[in-house]
């Protein structure tokens, strides 16, 4: 893995992956608004519509390249994210010729493959256009628990709020934090990566500061208690369980002597410059909602978390361990892809002890992603990956 893939910084709320917050806010606003009605009526939609528009792409990148505004690459050492170099690779192995589109001397995360001598077009994973097609909107975090809840898969309790009545109505805010269990969890309703996602709030004034945070990027939120356990990514292919991620946050014990400061620099000394704990506001805040500052001396043998984003980017552990899953989860997680109907699906699960009977602890599922960075399974600290890649391009056959 190389450092090119680690994008500049410019917000801490956005972690390793920042975006224009005012575009962010609108694409957010016109997804949840507009998105959600239009897909009801895609299955009604004539099939030679359909065949015109997954032809869009084709005529679109070809016109770039006509007019020399973009063109195509071979170049694998371009390619945009993690997910896509390992989908690449495996389609070297296999002989299918895949190449990157480049707009404006800029690589971007979409590519062609060619199969059965026809240039497919795709975004970073090649899902088969009759499997592709979604008549509802499972990034939408609200959506998903509602319909997930219906049939009895585990997801924590939630409700949604629009930002707007909210900004100047502290009465409403104090009223809407008074009815739920603390702690609590504040996240955009869409998106991914936990940008301006803010966890572990007990009081009414990180409540109303999570609302400012998590609103810088969209005025749709969800509220929900915040779940113990580990930050688990289970990756389902073709109505398979084919991955199964454990992720730790970075965290520090006290020793009565050093601050958090001393404690957190002791830390990363032992790691290399990928994964060290990020210092920064984030950081701050987060510690602060737990009851220290970055100069408190933290008690001996107190235990605190540094972040809510797991991994070994953000200083914490990663484990790829799907023979280690105990199998009671399994069918759970069938249910839940049939319930979405996708052909290639990542949940994520906050579970507290992924070897023990789900029924005996309380986990549930926070979210779906319809293009999984499976790559997270290749690069896990811990445990043998799985070629998930192969999988994937196994469905053309």
């Amino acid at each position: 893995m190389t450092k090119s893939f680690v994008k500049k910084n410019t917000c801490f709320y956005c972690g390793e992956a920042p975006l224009n917050h005012g575009l962010s806010f609108f694409e957010s606003m016109v997804s949840i608004t507009i998105d959600n009605h239009a897909k009801r009526f895609i299955k009604y939609v004539p099939s030679f519509v359909k065949d015109f528009v997954d032809s869009v792409p084709k005529l679109l990148f070809n016109t770039l390249v006509f007019f020399k505004i973009a063109k195509f690459s071979k170049d694998i050492n371009k390619a945009n994210t993690f997910r896509s170099r390992i989908i690449w690779e495996e389609a070297k192995k296999r002989g299918i010729e895949m190449e990157q589109v480049i707009f404006l001397n800029r690589p971007l995360d979409f590519y062609r493959a060619k199969l059965n001598n026809k240039y497919f077009y795709f975004e970073s994973i090649p899902i088969r256009p009759q499997y592709s097609d979604m008549d509802k909107n499972w990034d939408d975090k609200v959506f998903l628990k509602k319909e997930l809840k219906k049939y009895g898969v585990p997801v924590p309790n939630n409700f949604e709020i629009f930002v707007f009545p909210f900004l100047n109505n502290n009465q409403k805010k104090e009223k809407i934090f008074s009815k739920l269990m603390k702690p609590i969890i504040i996240k955009p309703r869409m998106g991914s990566r936990a940008r301006h996602t803010v966890t572990n709030i007990n009081t009414v004034e990180h409540f109303k500061k999570g609302i400012a945070i998590a609103g810088k990027i969209s005025p749709y939120l969800i509220i929900e208690e915040h779940l113990e356990g580990y930050i688990c990514r289970a990756t389902m292919v073709d109505g398979v369980l084919v991955g199964f991620y454990k992720g730790s946050v970075p965290s520090i014990i006290g020793d009565g002597l050093k601050t958090i400061k001393q404690l957190i620099e002791e830390k990363n000394e032992k790691r290399i410059d990928r994964y060290r704990i990020r210092v920064g506001l984030e950081l701050y805040d987060h510690i602060l909602r737990q009851g220290f500052s970055i100069e408190s001396v933290l008690p001996k043998g107190k235990y605190i978390s540094l972040s809510h984003r797991a991994g070994q980017l953000f200083g914490g552990m990663t484990k790829e361990m799907i023979d280690e899953l105990h199998p009671s989860f399994i069918p759970i997680f069938k249910k839940a892809l049939d319930v979405v109907g996708l052909s290639i699906a990542g949940f994520d699960a906050i579970i507290p002890d992924p070897t023990k009977d789900e029924a005996s602890q309380k986990w549930g599922i926070i979210e779906c992603n319809t293009l999984p960075f499976i790559d997270m399974h290749y690069y896990a600290l811990e445990g043998k990956p799985k070629n998930i890649a192969g999988m994937i391009w196994d469905m053309w056959r």
